[in-house]
């Protein structure tokens, strides 16, 4: 299986981009903040894990994953990411199967794009909030990534209010859909195998990836 991102753009700013969607870990606050003012101060929280010097040394490498993915999974909505990237064939799955694709899609994404994360740091100069759009429970909330060489990333979140915090469920980079373009990666192995191979798939990749 060769699970790629087939927009050439897309592909390269990817990491930058999940930095931030990974900083976009809820502020805890007795109210409930606007959905700028929660991904604002959810990224000083990852920039500041990033600059930890502490953190930095070989011997806390892991630990150091460890809070990023402690810091994605309270704000990212892995469940709904997963199931809007299976599409139609989500409802094909057995709960124990939608359970386990959860979980794997999360960790491929995680070992894809972890490892760059401390690259894009040092790459990045700022992170500009251009505004957000509030419907109901739904936000999006748009952004401009500068890095040290003047290159320019827009990115938009979207957001599911979910009590008092606003949770991610898909980002918009460059224009182009993370969910969108997973789900038309996994339509294309799905027409030609089945759940169980795409499942296989995934690990071994996870395992190869691993270090």
């Amino acid at each position: 299986m060769n699970l790629h991102v087939t927009h050439i753009s897309f592909m390269k700013t990817v990491p930058c981009i999940l930095l931030t969607l990974a900083v976009a870990a809820g502020s805890l606050c007795a109210h409930a903040e606007q959905p700028t003012t929660q991904v604002r101060s959810s990224t000083d929280r990852i920039l500041a894990l990033l600059g930890d010097a502490a953190l930095k040394a070989d011997d806390r490498k892991s630990e150091r994953r460890q809070l990023v993915r402690r810091e994605l999974d309270r704000r990212i909505d892995w469940a709904t990411i997963a199931r809007s990237s299976l599409g139609h064939h989500w409802s094909k799955l057995t709960p124990s199967q939608r359970t386990e694709f959860t979980d794997l899609f999360s960790r491929l994404l995680e070992q894809t794009y972890v490892s760059n994360f401390e690259t894009y740091y040092r790459d990045l100069d700022k992170i500009e909030y251009l505004g957000e759009k509030i419907v109901e429970e739904y936000a999006s909330v748009k952004v401009r990534i500068t890095t040290k060489d003047a290159l320019i990333h827009p990115v938009e979140y979207r957001l599911q209010q979910s009590g008092q915090d606003w949770r991610v469920y898909d980002v918009l980079i460059e224009g182009v859909s993370l969910v969108k373009n997973y789900r038309d990666q996994f339509d294309e192995i799905l027409a030609k195998s089945s759940y169980e191979k795409l499942a296989t798939d995934i690990r071994a990749k996870l395992t190869e990836a691993s270090p």
